[in-house]
């Protein structure tokens, strides 16, 4: 018989006389921020289902995003608010929800404090002295009086009450990730003279404030076990504050890390371990409170093991069930998901919009997602390119009950994908190529590798194979490098270098030296990886600054590690005019020595723009009887991203199933055949 996973066991909350509420298992997500509220701070069916069916996957714990408790304290453009009783209606309809699928509802009450800014918020941002947050924005804040002190732990207070009356059964007080409760316990943040002055004393009057408003509720609080900068809170002096904290009214706590200047603490990398913060967890276990722990809990075994050692009591999740609801099956009975790959593209939105993913496309589209149709008994698909925007769409056809192959004249699938798993930045990619490949076995895709298919004639193509639809995701055609010299052996596209250097994927050999033109992420991701090996790099691009194309944190350490490792070489704003073999000249007439083989980045190689403008814009049309669908197109100007890639993929598929279901289109001829050419340009 096959030992109870310890994920799976309830777990009871509740103490001091307070109505116990029991967990159906361990697993919560955690205040995750996701921009899909309105501009007023309600709730919206989007956001709605996405939360209800992470309820339905089975989490026992629901918990919504940093919700402001005061519209002062709002840091997002679309940010749940509890700051007016207007938002009780909504929210009640999601706890209704979320009850009915057998999870709990948690609602974080947060104000941004130095964080908000005037432009996102409409106030003058407050804090508890006039320190900005440059990261935020760098609007200085005016400092708070003593008696706006209080009163702003009254508003807290009153955003308990509205939670309760909404239907909320727990309330986690945010008092980490340098918001305004952390902001009071911070030596960077708090130059109080007043009574404000103690780093506990703001914290707790929350914490009686909010149990004064929800007597009944369970409350919990969140901590950053450690701030981050160097004169920033340590992992002791933050266990010294916890230790003068009300605890007699809190019932759990939640650990975290970091704050706005350490945000790599708050999301963290993929080159930080599994299960990262579990060191510096089992020291609150001397407060005797239930506790919950984030950080990099990626999979069913390290969670097993954080649960099963004691470290923590229940984990909270954020970007793996973001990846896949599924990932609670996986947890806890062994199903299958698509794995989290820690990308950070859904931080990185955060400031840009909806919060999206690289490997779920579905999410974060500012609407509930639509279901791919099924396709007609017998629809053949044929995929060329097996890149993660072929790939993807492989495999939501296949769902859709179609037959489909995919031919690609590599020795393996993944495309670049396969490329950044051997970079530092980027280890956890292998996960999304060694899913796809379970998928395609599960799904019955046959896959030909080192098969070239030839895309002249699409028409031709079809008829061979006998698809329905072709869908094309191989990138499109690029130009050569534009400067003399490109006919040098030693010039070669940086992707193609990189398969040829099985040695340096697999980190057992590395070049002395090497000159990259272009800054943008795959660029950095080389130059990056290289150095730290001991390779010296000469990084040439047009960029203003490294992998603009990439959020901040996907770069937040690979950028300073490029900056003070003295065996590289950085220009930035400069373009490469000529290359003689050991030395490139740049626009502004300066040589300089250029060892090793000059890798060129694609993003100073623009996509090819011959495609005439009315098959670039058709939607689904038909060209000499062949129908032709072009999504995203060759020349689109998105960045070119796996994230942009998948979801290209994603949306192509959709839109074949859709034209495979609804038969013949625009008066085609039945049985024709359907081309898709795919934004490629990170296939």
């Amino acid at each position: 018989m096959t030992p109870e996973r310890y994920a799976a066991r309830p777990l009871t909350l509740g103490r001091n006389g307070r109505t116990p509420r029991t967990l159906r298992n361990r697993l919560a997500s955690a205040p995750m921020e996701r921009n899909y509220g309105t501009t007023d701070g309600r709730i919206t069916e989007q956001y709605i289902d996405y939360l209800v069916t992470r309820a339905k996957a089975g989490l026992a714990l629901v918990t919504t995003e940093a919700t402001y408790v005061r519209a002062d304290g709002k840091g997002r453009t679309h940010q749940l608010g509890l700051h007016s009783d207007a938002m009780i209606p909504g929210l009640r309809k999601l706890t209704d929800a979320l009850h009915a699928a057998g999870a709990l509802a948690a609602v974080e009450l947060n104000h941004g404090g130095r964080t908000a800014q005037a432009a996102v918020s409409g106030f003058k941002n407050l804090a508890p002295s006039p320190v900005p947050c440059e990261v935020a924005g760098g609007e200085v804040p005016r400092e708070l009086t003593t008696g706006e002190c209080h009163d702003l732990a009254e508003a807290y207070g009153q955003a308990a009450r509205r939670a309760v009356e909404a239907g909320f059964d727990v309330i986690n007080i945010h008092g980490a990730h340098g918001y305004l409760i952390h902001q009071f316990m911070s030596p960077i943040s708090n130059h109080r003279t007043d009574e404000f002055a103690a780093p506990e004393r703001f914290m707790n009057l929350v914490i009686d404030e909010v149990r004064q408003a929800a007597p009944d509720a369970i409350i919990g609080m969140r901590v950053s076990v450690v701030e981050g900068p160097a004169d920033g809170i340590t992992a002791e002096q933050q266990l010294a504050i916890i230790g003068k904290a009300h605890l007699e009214h809190l019932d759990f706590l939640d650990i975290s890390a970091g704050s706005y200047e350490a945000g790599e603490w708050i999301v963290q990398s993929g080159e930080w371990k599994p299960g990262v913060l579990s060191d510096y967890a089992r020291a609150y276990r001397r407060f005797g409170l239930p506790l919950g722990m984030a950080g990099r809990l990626n999979s069913a075994a390290i969670i097993e093991e954080v649960l099963g050692e004691g470290t923590c009591d229940f984990v909270s999740l954020a970007r793996a069930i973001h990846a896949d609801p599924a990932f609670v099956g996986g947890v806890l009975h062994g199903g299958r998901y698509r794995p989290c790959i820690a990308c950070n593209v859904c931080i990185d939105n955060l400031g840009l919009g909806q919060v999206t993913c690289t490997v779920n496309p579905a999410v974060g589209r500012s609407r509930v997602p639509v279901p791919t149709p099924a396709v007609r008994e017998g629809s053949r698909v044929v995929v060329v390119g097996a890149g993660p925007a072929g790939l993807t769409a492989a495999r939501e056809l296949a769902e859709a009950g179609a037959q489909v192959t995919v031919l690609d004249d590599g020795a393996r699938p993944g495309g670049q994908f396969a490329l950044a798993e051997g970079m530092k930045s980027t280890p956890d990619f292998h996960r999304f190529a060694e899913w796809s490949a379970a998928e395609n076995t599960r799904l019955g895709i046959d896959v030909r590798l080192g098969t070239r298919a030839d895309t002249s004639d699409v028409a031709a193509l079809a008829r061979e194979t006998g698809a329905d639809a072709v869908v094309l995701a191989t990138g499109g055609l690029r130009p050569a490098a534009g400067f003399r010299g490109t006919e040098s052996p030693n010039v070669r596209d940086v992707r193609e270098w990189l398969a040829a250097q099985p040695g340096v994927l697999d980190g057992t050999d590395y070049p002395a030296a090497v000159t990259i033109w272009g800054a943008d992420s795959v660029a950095m991701s080389v130059a990056d990886t290289l150095a730290d090996r001991g390779t010296a790099v000469l990084l040439v691009g047009p960029q203003e600054v490294i992998a603009p194309e990439s959020g901040r944190r996907a770069k937040i350490l690979a950028v300073p590690r490029l900056e003070q490792n003295p065996r590289v070489r950085i220009r930035l704003g400069a373009t490469i005019e000529e290359y003689d073999g050991t030395r490139v000249r740049l626009g502004s007439g300066e040589w300089l020595d250029a060892p090793g083989p000059l890798l060129v980045s694609r993003s100073v190689a623009p996509l090819d723009g011959s495609m005439p403008a009315r098959e670039r814009d058709a939607a689904l049309s038909f060209v000499a009887g062949v129908p032709v669908t072009l999504a995203g197109t060759v020349v689109d100007q998105t960045p070119a991203i796996a994230s942009n890639a998948v979801k290209s993929g994603y949306d192509a598929a959709q839109r074949v199933a859709a034209a495979l279901a609804a038969g013949p289109a625009d008066g085609a001829p039945a049985g024709a055949n359907r081309e898709l050419t795919l934004n490629g340009a990170a296939s």
